[in-house]
């Protein structure tokens, strides 16, 4: 034995064995991770795979590229860029030369793979690391054949597995010609295009068959981009990307390098291009637009992939309105240059926040083609509203957090805050008024006051709860208060607020579609109303019935011979006080929202620029131009039908309320049992809100206190008494000896409960007189009679003769019994 090596203890024996242990432990451990991975992977890739396995191939063959649009009731309106557009051609019919520009540029290696290239999806993936992005997707043109016809354009690693799966079915399926050919019919090449043939059409005015080697080029670059390199779009990106495509050829052996200059060098002449127009021009740009974005893909792509889109455009009444905007004296003209005005409306169904039909323009302006738009007024162009906007800034939440009522009164006169001095449109001041008065005659200052009051922070917050978007310069300004924006609103944005109101505090956003169908007829989107209470359904049903009397008797009349249950809201913005219009009387915006529990119609007439040339005249206010076209809307909708009213909801309490004490005394008081009904009106309020105190005026009256008859100095009776009742009219009769009829003498009405007395004059000396005194309500009438309270009880007094009087008594008192008063004769009380 060597004593110098060491002998394994037991302790070192041990700690190898745990050692051993320790790495099985681990590699256990990493095999099961990597089995776990793969069986979550395998259960990934069976999912996603599931859902696109039963997709029928075949049918790519004859697949309808044509995207179709749908009015509300399923009628076809149009085919966005039909068949016209897409002209088939076989393989056979392409030049080499063109079938070559396209794999060079897309597909280098489309006839050696089975539908995906490795080595093109690993370069994919290391450009995308080293962007950090998703910037190439390494598709194959058989990948980009069945992502076309089958799958989204958004770009997921989900939606690249599927259509890697598919392209390898395609090939399965078909030849690498047909496949080729499948996709020079398919490809999109912008302006509505897509297909080889009708590409070559549009940009050059030939057959494919004809198509140079620099032609070919060129459209074989625009699918990549269309709106980057179509020549139409830009011509110099366009240019550069054929010039590449020719070096691809060159490179791959397609061309030789003298045939490649050659084709650079080539001048190339485009075809004009031609001009195709579509109907309901503005509803149809948000369809596009909307759909687009519901789907993930560009409107672009969305013309290529045979959507059938099911819109809510009420196509008759959309044709009706156009009908009235040709209508040149329907619009009011500028009174120094007389260039007619321009106008916007939107037709909102109130419950789905569907649009049934819009107007942007007086005219379709631009946009000869689906993808180019033209301006559309009801959408992309705020205006200042100006008090349009006063039930969703002031009086909504007035009503809905600061316990105003329709009879809450506010001051109506000539104040100033800060800098800032409100005025009214014309020029009055009505005094103390009530909400309802103030809301329903647009008048300005109650609602300059009302917003100080409440603060203007809040009436924005509750404002933003309804969509109206305010900048920061309106977060600090009182003139928000009657619309003066910084930037201003958009006709749908009123209409969209304006339709919360209706649906009974219940926000929705507006839409155009129903639902989306893939060219196969299956529903891969469907509208849902997703609504929120935005404000108490009683609060809406309060302000909503205020907004009804701007139609029966505020700014809003001219919709009152509709003879249908409406509430409506005018706006009209006044010229800015800049010296450009120093002595100029006119008009810069002019809106109506007028509405119902089914529609909600916005209409806003003025100019896209204002200046001395363009601006309304003086009486083109909201009531007027703007509320005659609205209500011709609402007579065409309702010509067959009954319009629906408001309904009132359960928690909303409803009183009757006595006329004249609101008005003369400016209180609101309930009405008593005996108020007529001429005196008595109907109002609503939140639970809390309402009165409680009943008015004291329609009610029996009180007879007098301390009745007494007493002389004077000059031996004449004083009747005296004291009142109970304020408004209550005291007749004084008076009883002499020898008649049986009590005779009205006087009558006081004092208006206090002061103690009064009247000397009677009209009285003969030693005689005796008996006096009673009867309450009598000035107003209040029963079966034709005034109604009179318990009279007195009879006084006697004997009134002294002449002999009896005393040295000093005045008796210029007694008036000549020709000046007396006409007697009038009561029956007395049994």
């Amino acid at each position: 034995m060597n004593h110098h090596e060491p002998i394994p203890s037991r302790m070192s024996r041990k700690r190898k064995k745990n050692s051993r242990s320790r790495h099985r432990s681990v590699i256990l451990a990493l095999l099961s991770l990597a089995i776990t991975v793969l069986i979550s992977a395998a259960i990934y890739l069976s999912i996603i795979i599931n859902q696109v396995k039963d997709i029928d191939l075949s049918k790519i063959e004859n697949l309808k590229q044509s995207s179709f649009i749908y009015d509300m009731d399923g009628n076809l309106i149009t085919s966005v860029y039909g068949v016209e557009n897409r002209i088939k051609v076989s393989l056979s019919e392409i030049p080499a030369h063109v079938k070559n520009a396209f794999i060079a540029v897309e597909d280098i290696r489309f006839y050696r793979h089975h539908g995906f290239d490795i080595k093109r999806l690993l370069g994919a993936l290391i450009q995308n690391l080293k962007q950090g992005r998703y910037a190439e997707g390494g598709s194959t043109i058989t990948q980009q054949v069945v992502r076309n016809a089958f799958l989204t354009q958004k770009k997921t690693i989900h939606r690249k597995l599927q259509e890697i799966y598919l392209a390898y079915k395609l090939e399965n399926l078909y030849s690498k010609d047909q496949i080729l050919q499948m996709y020079l019919n398919l490809i999109y090449f912008g302006k509505g295009t897509y297909g080889i043939e009708a590409a070559s059409r549009l940009y050059f005015g030939k057959s494919a068959k004809d198509l140079t080697i620099a032609e070919a080029a060129l459209l074989a670059g625009i699918p990549k981009s269309p709106s980057i390199y179509s020549p139409f779009n830009n011509l110099e990106e366009s240019l550069k990307r054929k010039n590449l495509v020719i070096d691809l050829m060159v490179k791959y052996g397609y061309l030789s390098p003298q045939q490649g200059e050659k084709a650079k060098s080539e001048k190339l002449v485009f075809a004009q291009p031609s001009p195709r127009h579509y109907p309901h021009r503005f509803f149809m740009d948000m369809v596009l637009e909307e759909a687009a974005n519901i789907l993930g893909v560009s409107e672009e792509a969305l013309l290529t992939q045979g959507y059938r889109i099911y819109t809510s455009l009420d196509r008759e009444l959309q044709k009706y309105i156009e009908e009235l905007y040709s209508k040149e004296d329907l619009f009011p003209k500028c009174p120094t240059s007389g260039i007619p005005c321009e106008s916007a409306m939107v037709v909102l169904d109130v419950p789905s926040g569907e649009v049934r039909a819009i107007i942007g323009g007086r005219e379709y302006l631009d946009g000869s083609t689906v993808i180019q738009k033209g301006l559309n007024r009801a959408i992309q162009m705020p205006k200042q509203p100006g008090s349009a906007i006063k039930p969703l800034v002031v009086y909504g939440p007035a009503i809905e957090y600061f316990g105003y009522t329709p009879v809450t009164f506010v001051l109506d006169a000539e104040v100033r805050f800060g800098d800032y001095k409100p005025s009214n449109f014309d020029g009055r001041y009505r005094g103390w008024i009530t909400v309802r008065e103030a809301l329903a005659d647009s008048v300005n200052i109650p609602a300059v006051r009302i917003l100080k009051d409440i603060g203007i922070q809040n009436g924005i917050s509750f404002a933003e709860k309804f969509g109206i978007s305010f900048t920061q310069e309106d977060r600090y300004s009182l003139t928000i208060a009657l619309g003066g924006f910084y930037k201003g609103v958009t006709p749908i944005q009123l209409a969209r607020a304006y339709a919360a109101l209706a649906d009974s505090g219940r926000y929705k956003d507006y839409t155009t579609i129903r639902r989306i169908e893939n060219s196969y007829g299956i529903t891969i989107y469907q509208s849902k109303s997703l609504k929120k209470q935005v404000m108490s359904q009683e609060g809406a049903f309060i302000l909503n019935d205020i907004l009804r009397s701007a139609v029966k008797n505020g700014t809003a009349s001219r919709l009152k011979d509709l003879n249908i249950p409406l509430a409506a809201k005018t706006g009209t913005v006044e010229l800015p006080d800049t010296e450009e219009f120093t002595g100029i009387e006119g008009v810069k915006d002019a809106w109506v929202v007028a509405y119902n529990p089914q529609y909600v119609i916005t209409v806003w007439m003025g100019y896209d620029n204002v200046d001395r040339q363009h601006y309304l005249p003086p009486d083109a206010v909201g009531g007027k131009y703007p509320a005659e076209l609205a209500k011709a809307v609402f007579k065409y909708i309702y010509r067959d039908e009954k319009a629906p009213d408001f309904k009132k909801p359960p928690g909303i309490i409803e009183v009757k309320l006595d006329a004249k004490a609101l008005k003369e005394k400016r209180e609101a008081l309930l009405a008593s049992p005996l108020t007529p009904p001429d005196y008595t009106i109907t109002e609503y309020f939140i639970p809390g809100t309402a009165p409680t105190q009943q008015s004291d005026y329609w009610t029996p009256l009180q007879p007098p206190s301390d009745f007494k008859i007493t002389l004077n100095e000059a031996g004449l009776p004083v009747i005296s008494f004291k009142p109970q009742d304020t408004f209550a009219v005291y007749n004084i009769y008076r009883l002499e000896e020898g008649r049986s009829n009590p005779l009205l003498i006087h009558q006081i009405k004092t208006g206090t409960l002061d103690p009064v007395g009247w000397i009677d004059a009209f009285v003969d000396r030693g005689k005796k007189y008996t006096y009673f005194v009867v309450p009598t309500h000035p107003e209040l009438e029963i079966e034709g009679q005034l109604l009179q309270g318990t009279p007195t009880p009879l006084l006697s007094i004997v009134v002294p003769s002449s002999n009896e009087q005393s040295e000093n008594t005045d008796t210029t008192g007694i008036a000549p019994r020709q000046s007396r008063k006409r007697a009038v004769y009561l029956k007395l009380p049994d």
